[in-house]
């Protein structure tokens, strides 16, 4: 369940969209694509379950947390809202519950992110509010299911739950600090490439010795930097 749910993660992190993000950049365009994307993820993740003594464990809040933390009130609250409804839409008795705390880990993850200045929490705060955050949705179980069944379900759910939340959280805090720093990486090393571009287009106009080997090295400069910006 785990597994499947970070290897789309994953793949949506490919995306431009989530570049910009990790660079600090937004848009408009940006925002309803991580909305589309996660909208997706938060959906399959009602489907990629795993069977818990005839109770289906999910990821859902994992993946509203995820993307609220990411891009704030306007990516987090709409995606924890669409993915709400729609396990709602799926019935079960579980439902309401479900959908109540799929909400409000939109709304949860979006303040953490206004909280934070909108950087990702590091590690074990990102594994913590992951922790916290599964009691309280096997406490909305317990309270808005029908009894007996409620803390019947709660109990069966709670530790594969909280399990996987937490590491999924753990995972993807690690993987993003690398893509961050392969961000900084690259913007370092393109400044680096125009710095020097631009260096030996003015010394090419005041030196007369080796201008057209000058020249050159500006050309193979100036191509390597499209290669890094491809």
């Amino acid at each position: 369940m785990l597994s499947v749910i970070l290897i789309l993660t994953y793949l949506a992190t490919k995306s431009k969209s989530f570049q910009t993000i990790v660079r600090g950049e937004s848009s408009r365009k940006i925002i309803i694509w991580q909305i589309i994307i996660c909208s997706i993820l938060g959906i399959l993740a009602s489907y990629f379950t795993m069977n818990v003594n005839g109770v289906p464990a999910n990821s859902r809040g994992l993946i509203v947390m995820i993307s609220s933390m990411l891009g704030g009130p306007y990516v987090g609250i709409p995606v924890g809202i669409i993915s709400g409804l729609w396990r709602y839409g799926m019935g079960g008795p579980t439902a309401l519950p479900c959908c109540v705390a799929t909400i409000i880990a939109g709304i949860v993850g979006s303040l953490v992110y206004k909280w934070n200045r909108g950087e990702f929490l590091r590690p074990y705060k990102a594994a913590l509010l992951m922790l916290l955050y599964s009691g309280f949705d096997m406490f909305l179980i317990t309270v808005l299911t029908p009894q007996p069944d409620g803390l019947l379900i709660a109990n069966a759910l709670y530790a594969p739950m909280t399990f996987g939340a937490v590491l999924g959280m753990l995972l993807f805090t690690m993987f993003l600090g690398e893509k961050k720093e392969e961000v900084k990486i690259s913007e370092e090393l393109k400044q680096t490439i125009y710095d020097n571009t631009d260096r030996i287009s003015v010394n090419s106009d005041i030196i007369d010795i080796n201008t057209d080997r000058i020249i050159e090295m500006s050309l193979e400069l100036k191509e390597y930097k499209d290669k890094v910006d491809k």
